[in-house]
């Protein structure tokens, strides 16, 4: 299972169709309605029936709590986690390095963790504590869909869930029914900063927003879940667009300033940036749909002129 650097949890912080019935990985058991689920890395969790006490240790995991309709589990958020009028009562713990005291300290039924953020080491060291832990695969969209599902089903509200989980599909679909008209997709970059060019390889969630989006994605070439783009790199294949996690006070001098050679890229002469919001792209979970609806207006605006479309 790859995994994404942790430097994505840090940025989110500063920066501010399927059909998947079975897919929950799961076997009911027969003690107090406890059951075994399989996580996002591959381990058999033994879940505790109506879990009541819900920490999540990523805001990926959150949201997917969220999503699943089961907020009113929530205990313990990470730090990493925005401000939101309805979790000022929950308890934070420092993400990074993770508090355990705290996590320990707040006597969780369940700890949500992401498979792309958290550390899998944790894993032995809370079933040592005997507190079950389990990681939400996030690594794909599929991935994040299931994992609402799973959580609907550890948490009572697979209902909600699973009309979550359509509705984003049906969200998805209405976007590739649209960008399927491009004829020549733009080739394209993402960077998730101007600084330093961390992206997304092969395989990541990313990319199959980008492809939603009705953009080719360049860094599919590399097996690997967050390569660093050098600058020959990104100059030799000359992007159509970058799209980036940029802040909501970049400008293309910025880009130019730690890029100059840059300067001669098809994106950056023809004024091809899209600077997608950091909380929608950054965090895998729900809200990535969204990402994928600005990339698409602002790759191509011609197809949203008609009022009909959704927005």
């Amino acid at each position: 299972m790859s995994r994404l650097p942790f430097f994505l949890l840090i940025t989110s912080s500063l920066l501010l169709s399927v059909p998947l019935a079975g897919c929950s990985g799961e076997n009911d058991t027969a003690v107090s309605g406890q059951r075994d689920m399989v996580d996002g890395l591959g381990r058999t969790v033994m879940v505790p029936g109506n879990p009541a006490r819900i920490v999540t240790i990523a805001p990926g995991a959150t949201e997917i709590v969220r999503a699943a309709g089961a907020m009113d589990h929530l205990v313990g958020i990470s730090t990493a986690d925005p401000e939101r009028p309805e979790l000022d009562s929950v308890d934070r713990i420092s993400a990074l390095p993770l508090d355990v005291e705290a996590v320990v300290a707040i006597h969780p039924d369940l700890i949500l963790a992401s498979d792309q953020v958290n550390d899998p080491s944790h894993a032995d060291m809370f079933e040592a504590l005997d507190l079950p832990i389990f990681y939400l695969e996030t690594d794909s969209w599929d991935g994040i869909l299931t994992s609402i599902l799973q959580t609907g089903t550890m948490l009572g509200t697979g209902q909600q869930a699973r009309a979550a989980a359509d509705s984003l599909t049906a969200r998805q679909n209405d976007l590739v029914d649209v960008t399927s008209s491009v004829k020549e997709r733009p080739s394209a970059i993402f960077l998730v900063s101007h600084i330093r060019s961390y992206s997304f390889g092969k395989g990541s969630f990313v990319l199959d927003l980008m492809k939603w989006a009705g953009l080719d994605p360049l860094t599919e070439e590399f097996d690997m879940p967050a390569p660093v783009l050098d600058d020959e790199w990104v100059l030799l294949r000359n992007p159509d667009i970058i799209v980036g996690s940029f802040g909501d006070d970049f400008s293309m001098d910025d880009l130019l300033a730690q890029h100059p050679t840059w300067q001669s890229l098809d994106a950056v002469r023809n004024g091809r940036i899209i600077n997608v919001p950091v909380p929608l792209i950054l965090t895998p979970g729900p809200r990535n749909v969204e990402a994928a609806w600005t990339m698409a207006r602002q790759a191509h605006p011609d197809l949203f002129r008609d009022e009909d479309i959704d927005s």
